[in-house]
């Protein structure tokens, strides 16, 4: 009889298993896959010599970069008072909104930048105040990228000895010295995977990016956004190659962060 129950238990086990490895290799890897088999030579011929591409290439990189850094600046100042002052209203407030740009549709989070930073209120800076420029672009890929950073850099508090901020506190040591000369320092996974996970978010935006940056060729325009114009153009086959190098860009620095974690 225990027999029995023993090989019900693996099969049930085993079941499972097979469940998800099927739906996980439907779900996720075949259509990712689907993109690869369907590249086209031509497709990739006309991509790589569009200048188009490069630019949107170009403006992607740099602008994911700037997002990050920007991100992982706030994330340090989150970080301090996660740190220090976690009874503040300053602290409640930025922990109850850090999650709110997961949370709220992207197209929302664009209207809402348009709305904040457009021609209303920033008319005095431009035509259209900073919407539809690289700043804009940035500011989007900054919005919706920086809970990343944030969480990244709180989780990682959560590990550290609390008696060599209690010592160093006891010595006289401010809570912003101790932050800086201590903290931070002890924080250098984090603070990388913090901004390699904030840099890796923005390459994927969007939404957030074409409501208030715009899909301005040579000027706005995204790899993401890219993809979406070459779709609407009916460049499929342009549109594959982007999507193609796109995931490869993503997936060299996925892997990049899983390395380094193994080695630390």
């Amino acid at each position: 009889m225990d027999g029995i129950n023993m090989k019900m238990k693996n099969f049930k086990k085993n079941f499972l298993l097979l469940i998800f490895f099927v739906s996980f290799l439907f779900l996720i890897v075949y259509p990712v896959f689907s993109l690869f088999i369907n590249l086209d030579f031509l497709g990739i011929k006309k991509t790589f010599s569009d200048i188009y591409f490069w630019l949107s290439f170009k403006n992607t990189i740099i602008a994911a970069l700037l997002a990050a850094l920007l991100g992982l600046i706030l994330a340090i100042g989150f970080g301090y008072c996660y740190l220090f002052y976690r009874d503040t209203i300053i602290y409640k407030l930025s922990n109850l909104m850090n999650d709110l740009p997961i949370a709220i549709p992207h197209t929302v989070a664009g209207l809402a930048l348009l709305v904040a930073f457009g021609r209303k209120n920033f008319g005095f800076i431009g035509e259209t105040g900073l919407a539809f420029t690289i700043l804009a672009v940035i500011l989007a890929m900054f919005f919706v990228s920086y809970p990343l950073a944030a969480r990244s850099i709180a989780s990682a508090l959560d590990k550290i000895d609390k008696e060599i901020i209690d010592v160093a506190r006891t010595l006289g040591d401010s809570p912003l010295k101790v932050y800086f000369r201590i903290v931070l320092p002890n924080l250098k996974e984090a603070l990388f995977s913090a901004i390699v996970l904030a840099f890796s978010r923005s390459l994927s935006e969007f939404a957030a990016v074409v409501m208030f940056g715009g899909n301005l060729p040579g000027k706005t325009q995204v790899l993401a956004s890219y993809v979406f114009t070459k779709v609407e153009e009916g460049e499929l086959e342009m549109a594959i190659t982007a999507s193609v190098f796109c995931i490869i860009l993503s997936f060299s620095i996925v892997t990049l962060l899983s390395l380094r974690k193994k080695d630390a």
